[in-house]
């Protein structure tokens, strides 16, 4: 008797079809390392010819989702968390500084709802063009009660009367050396030069023309009755020319995603609750994240979340297998997250679970293609240590990668940076700092969320904690990944993300000491 999920004949030819067009073999499972690839004829002059264009490395993950990178975060406390894992005040470096690269960040599910949607909220207003709601500020209001609305990135308040009319712009420069904080707002705010403002609903451009005329910084917009009605900002408006492959809405906001889990025997109304809130912050997409995705919690979350909003987006994993991604295409998953056990954070493969990860994306890459109208889309989801695996992960069919690994190590990632003394090193010596890569399912994190009231208990655990130096900026890793692609892409003759998937092939498997020659050099 065929089980529900299980492929049907025709689906199981498509699957080793779509192998054999890749050069996957089909009578073994194979990870990154295992098939190399070989020059082709190229007419692209140099890497920096791919690099050099904005729109090299765009993709499109749902409608109204179109990343200007291919690259998630990985959505680990450690790693994508609040800065308030520091002790700070509520926000989400770490993301928005992938996001300013063209690349997506989600707040992790393990945390609770609250912090979450502080994340959002800061996503939303970091570097945006348009603000729906600015903050604002009383003419007789103390600097001591401005500085505690001016919280982290928050640079400027509008100065309104009574009646919500805007008066003037008080910025951080206007009290960058003022000491006293009893003086009124109104003795600092940069209201001494005219106050220009413009009806909520002028267009980006003609804005655009008033801030350059102008040379100023702020455009407070106010309705027909003369009061504030939000606020376009010359950063956010003028952004693209800054970071290219930034990606915003139509506002000029940055997306936001949300984050939910699937319970832990059922999909209840409090995790309703939680997709409704995050709906309501204006999210243009959804994961729904567990380790088991192939199961019966999963189909509940789906079918609940898709029957209370048919038309939002949905990402949904993690699954290793075809009959996997087909249970999740099939209950309402836009996007399916493919990888069990890969990350090197994670320990599942130790319990005996998992595929090696190319042969698991390439097989789930498979049935979403089956679904001719492309929206069906495949995120790979850790095992990534180098350009090289982001290259032929999309080259076999997915639409995306996620990493922690990659990005843990960067000055931006939440993780507390922890300073440790090197002698006799053959690099370095002296110190330096290094940060935490605690997996979601180690006795670390599991630890922090039963503590936190987010779990029960600890279970066995599937994940450890690994220390990673800190080397460098989210920019600098981000850059020194795409200009290596760009690299591969260049041996290939493959322009842009689209190229990739249409023409990549393997030619056959390398052995271990094919392997060892070309990587493992001293």
């Amino acid at each position: 008797m065929r089980y529900r999920y299980d492929l049907t004949p025709a689906e199981y030819d498509f699957v080793n079809a779509y192998l054999i067009e890749k050069g996957v073999p089909i009578d073994r499972t194979v990870t990154f390392d295992d098939m190399p690839l070989e020059d082709d004829y190229s007419e692209i002059e140099s890497r920096a010819s791919i690099y050099k264009i904005p729109r090299a490395f765009e993709v499109e993950l749902a409608p109204g989702v179109k990343l200007g990178i291919p690259i998630i975060l990985a959505n680990m406390e450690c790693v994508a968390g609040g800065d308030e894992m520091r002790g700070a005040a509520p926000g989400a470096r770490a993301i928005t500084a992938i996001q300013q690269l063209g690349g997506l960040g989600i707040p992790p599910q393990t945390l609770d709802l609250k912090m979450r949607l502080d994340m959002l909220e800061k996503i939303s207003r970091t570097d945006c063009a348009y603000i729906n709601n600015p903050l604002t500020i009383h003419p007789n209001q103390t600097l001591r009660e401005a500085k505690r609305k001016m919280r982290e990135s928050i640079r400027s308040l509008i100065v309104v009367d009574m009646e919500s009319h805007p008066v003037g712009v008080l910025s951080h420069r206007d009290w960058k050396y003022e000491t006293d904080d009893t003086k009124l707002v109104k003795q600092l705010m940069g209201g001494r030069k005219k106050l220009y403002t413009a009806p909520k609903n002028i267009s980006f451009e003609e804005a655009g023309k008033i801030l350059r005329k102008h040379r100023i910084e702020k455009l407070p917009l106010i309705n027909k009755k003369g009061r504030l009605a939000g606020l376009l900002t010359a950063h956010g408006l003028f952004y693209k020319q800054h970071y290219p492959r930034a990606i915003s809405d139509g506002r000029g906001r940055f997306l936001t995603v949300g984050s939910v889990g699937v319970g832990k025997e059922n999909f209840e109304k409090h995790h309703l609750h939680q997709v409704e809130a995050q709906v309501e912050m204006g999210i243009c997409l959804l994961l729904i994240d567990t380790a088991r995705a192939f199961s019966i919690n999963m189909k509940r979350a789906l079918e609940t979340v898709r029957k209370h909003f048919p038309d939002l987006p949905i990402m949904a994993g993690n699954t290793c297998s075809p009959r996997g991604a087909k249970f999740l295409f099939e209950h309402g998953a836009d996007i399916v997250k493919v990888g069990i056990g890969p990350g090197n954070a994670c320990t599942t493969r130790r319990i005996g679970i998992g595929v090696p990860s190319l042969s698991a994306v390439v097989r789930c890459a498979a049935i979403a293609k089956m679904d001719r109208s492309g929206r069906r889309k495949i995120v790979a989801d850790g095992g990534f240590s180098s350009p090289a695996h982001i290259f032929k992960a999309i080259g076999v069919g997915a639409d995306a990668i996620m990493s922690g690994r990659l990005f843990i190590g960067t000055y931006e990632s939440a993780a507390e940076p922890e300073p440790i003394e090197l002698k006799n090193h053959d690099f370095v010596e002296g110190e330096i700092a290094i940060k935490k890569y605690t997996g979601m399912a180690s006795l670390q994190a599991q630890r922090e969320r039963v503590k936190r009231g987010g779990q029960d208990y600890i279970n066995e655990a599937e994940g450890r904690m690994v220390y990673v130096p800190v080397t460098c900026s989210m920019k600098d890793k981000v850059d020194s990944l795409l200009r290596r692609m760009a690299s591969a892409m260049s041996y290939r003759g493959m322009w842009n993300i689209k190229e990739i998937q249409e023409k990549f092939q393997f030619d056959k498997p390398q052995s271990s000491a094919g392997l060892i020659e070309g990587t493992k050099k001293k």
